[in-house]
């Protein structure tokens, strides 16, 4: 079983719980044969103390105790360009969209590089913390979050609240399939995505990751008192991967959008969306 933990329950997990409780979930899950499963956002937001206070050693101590435990690595940049290469092969094809294998990777550097090797492959041992480290020398705003990108969301929500057919987002959706098409250079003939939009709408098991963030994004969207927030991005991010674990881990506000998405679209998301890692613990 694939478990995600947001950073919030990454950080409870390791440096909030005693040594004992700690070794005792981690016990758990290889009973269970289990894994943790670490992204870009869930391991860079965990750093945040590397520019807030300087703080090296603890956040070292952190990584290093995650890397302890049973887990995989996840390039989650890559599953919405696979999801849509596939798609693209099923429609021409004429056959069924098949589903995807999680784009694991083998460290954390390829996660930072999803879509070509990074240049440390050659690396023999480079640890997390090394990675972290290296990376936090290199360039320190990487470990800031995204307040030019949340920015950038809360204007796109401004803006299309504006328009007057932003609520009708099923005639919306083959813009998104072409914005993403160019996005991750897959090459289809323009004339033929509104025929491939409508497809894959007509199923949410094809472009799993795809639908869920546009329909999530939509019930964001719907909700005019909801102005938008610094985490989001990362959030959305997070949401990308539901469909690929069995549990995660998700805050309030994301929780009933998914919950929301699910009554749209027919799915049962929720089912695998929980409070925090005390919900998660029950489990086992």
């Amino acid at each position: 079983m694939y478990i995600y933990f947001d950073s919030r329950d990454i950080i409870t997990l390791v440096e909030k719980k005693s040594s004992v409780e700690t070794n005792k979930f981690e016990e758990k899950l290889r009973q269970c044969a289990s894994e943790l499963i670490f992204s870009m956002h869930n391991i860079m937001e965990c750093c945040a103390p590397l520019v807030h206070n300087g703080e090296t050693s603890g956040v070292m101590h952190t990584l290093n105790r995650l890397e302890q435990m049973p887990h995989v690595y996840i390039a989650e940049a890559k599953i919405e360009a696979s999801e849509l290469e596939e798609a693209v092969s099923a429609f021409t094809e004429r056959r069924e969209y098949q589903p995807i294998a999680p784009p694991f990777v083998p460290r954390f550097d390829y996660v930072v590089s999803p879509f070509e090797d990074p240049s440390t492959k050659i690396y023999v041992n480079y640890r997390l913390s090394d990675i972290i480290y290296d990376l936090y020398k290199e360039d320190p705003t990487l470990f800031m979050g995204y307040p030019d990108h949340s920015k950038r969301l809360q204007n796109i929500l401004k803006t299309d609240r504006k328009r007057n057919d932003y609520k009708k987002h099923e005639q919306n959706f083959p813009n998104t399939i072409i914005r993403n098409l160019q996005m991750y250079n897959i090459p289809f003939p323009r004339e033929m995505v509104s025929a491939l939009a409508q497809w894959l709408y007509a199923s949410p098991k094809r472009c799993p990751a795809v639908r869920l963030g546009y329909e999530v994004f939509h019930k964001l969207l719907k909700n005019i008192t909801d102005k938008g927030e610094n985490s989001d991005i990362p959030d959305f991010v997070h949401v990308s991967c539901v469909p690929y674990v069995y549990a995660i881990t998700l805050d309030n506000r994301m929780r009933g959008y998914v919950a929301q998405a699910d009554r749209s679209l027919g799915t049962d998301y929720s089912k695998k969306v929980y409070r925090n890692l005390e919900e998660i613990e029950a489990l086992f």
